[in-house]
């Protein structure tokens, strides 16, 4: 009998034409064996054993449709066959969804422009850069304008919410203006829990919104091609501005930061829509700042001022001017900034620390009481006023005592005076310059 492979190639063969006799010639067999397989027609071919229906089975069809929503994220619908009640491991649904990832690939993605002034995206992003000879993981806050696609970058110590205020209301000083609404991911500094769609803002964040006149909106989770213009920006930044540069400290890195944004980033033409970010800008249409105060995210920190004029904050101390000594101060950090204010008057600022531990000193608020001299005030002392005379009027004073023969009074006599030590008949005499005064016991003592 012959394999089944053969028996599938004379098939094959006399399928597209050939001959009996020019199949048995090229295969070597005989027109016999040929002509009974082309009138049996049945090739004896391998057939895997079919595998039992797993588990997933019974998932198959909705986890496919879900799929797609959840853009290919394998793991977030594992998540959600496990809530349903899906027994079966990861590997399973990895292998289930394989065949649809070329499909997902190929999806078109729909670009969502928005007009001048409504909207901008906000994000974190993170990097290792060198701060004052050390390696060190910095913050990378950024707001993009939708429409223009002008951008605002800060490099930050953490990303806590005092910081995150702080971030957009210097942005919103950069741009001028603030956009009708902002788009964010769902950082825990703003969103405190979430429930499909449902989700809970952090109500201090709410009230900075509010604050400043702008709609806080946020991404659908695993969703992160919705806010798509700003993550643009961070692989920017990280790969086009920070390599290869090091820094003495934050507030030198934000100064040329904030250089080359303004230089660089918002003079190239944008890939999307091939025109200058900075000529973009100039359409925006966004609400005024007006002359609001700064929100106040966080009570002030109060400190007493040392006796070498410092305040401490965080193990780092900082100084303030010395008039202030032994006062109660308020402390603010924002924005990798330390603010101290008496009576809502800004008295010092300093950028924060950056380890723990340190002293951070202005020279300036040592002005008058260490490095000039010449300025230092004097402190009024009650004390007596103690005339200076020569030595020839004590001189004079010795000589006329002595020529007058009289025995020193011995301070422990009784009735005396122990501080005497002249004694005279006219108590109004006057020897050279020096006055004689009485003192309680009739002895004198020279002024």
């Amino acid at each position: 009998m012959l394999p089944a492979s053969k028996q599938t190639e004379i098939l094959e063969r006399h399928t597209v034409g050939q001959s009996i006799k020019r199949i048995a010639r090229e295969m070597e067999l005989s027109r016999n064996t040929v002509r009974q397989t082309i009138r049996t027609g049945e090739a004896r071919r391998y057939k895997r054993t079919q595998k039992p229906k797993t588990n997933l089975e019974h998932y198959a069809d909705w986890a496919k449709q879900r799929f797609y929503e959840v853009e290919g994220n394998a793991t977030l619908l594992y998540q959600e066959l496990k809530e349903r009640g899906y027994p079966g491991g990861y590997s399973m649904v990895k292998e289930l969804v394989r065949p649809l990832r070329e499909d997902l690939h190929r999806k078109a993605t729909i670009r969502y422009e928005t007009p001048p002034g409504q909207q901008a995206q906000v994000d974190w992003g993170s990097k290792t850069i060198m701060l004052n000879g050390k390696p060190q993981r910095v913050h990378i806050f950024i707001m993009t304008l939708g429409y223009s696609r002008a951008l605002y970058a800060e490099l930050t110590t953490n990303e806590k919410l005092e910081t995150l205020t702080a971030c957009h209301e210097n942005a919103f000083a950069w741009f001028g203006g603030v956009p009708d609404e902002i788009l964010y991911d769902n950082p825990k500094t703003i969103v405190l829990d979430r429930t499909g769609d449902n989700a809970r803002m952090n109500p201090k964040f709410e009230d900075f919104s509010r604050y400043y006149g702008y709609t806080a909106r946020l991404c659908r989770p695993y969703r992160a091609r919705t806010k798509g213009k700003v993550e643009s920006g961070i692989k920017y930044i990280k790969r086009s501005f920070l390599p290869g540069k090091a820094f003495t400290d934050l507030t030198e890195a934000n100064g040329i930061l904030k250089c080359w944004v303004r230089e660089t980033a918002d003079e190239r033409i944008h890939g999307t829509t091939f025109e200058k970010p900075s000529e973009r800008m100039k359409d925006e249409k966004l609400a005024p700042l007006d002359a609001r105060p700064a929100y106040m995210c966080k009570q002030p920190i109060m400190r007493k001022v040392s006796n070498d004029s410092m305040v401490n904050l965080l193990t780092n101390r900082y100084s303030v001017p010395w008039r202030y000594i032994g006062q109660l101060l308020e402390i603010r950090l924002q924005s990798g900034m330390v603010y101290v204010h008496k009576n809502n008057e800004l008295i010092a600022r300093h950028p924060a620390a950056t380890r723990r531990h340190e002293n951070i000193v202005e020279p300036s608020h040592y002005h008058g009481i260490l490095s000039d001299r010449h300025t230092m005030q004097r402190i009024p002392v009650s004390a007596p006023e103690v005339q200076v005379r020569p030595l020839a009027d004590y001189e004079q004073l010795v000589l006329s005592w002595t020529d007058a023969a009289q025995p020193w009074p011995e301070p422990s006599s009784p009735g005396r005076d122990s501080n005497a030590f002249i004694r005279v008949s006219n108590p109004s005499d006057r020897i050279g310059n020096l006055p004689i005064r009485l003192n309680e016991t009739g002895g004198e003592r020279v002024g």
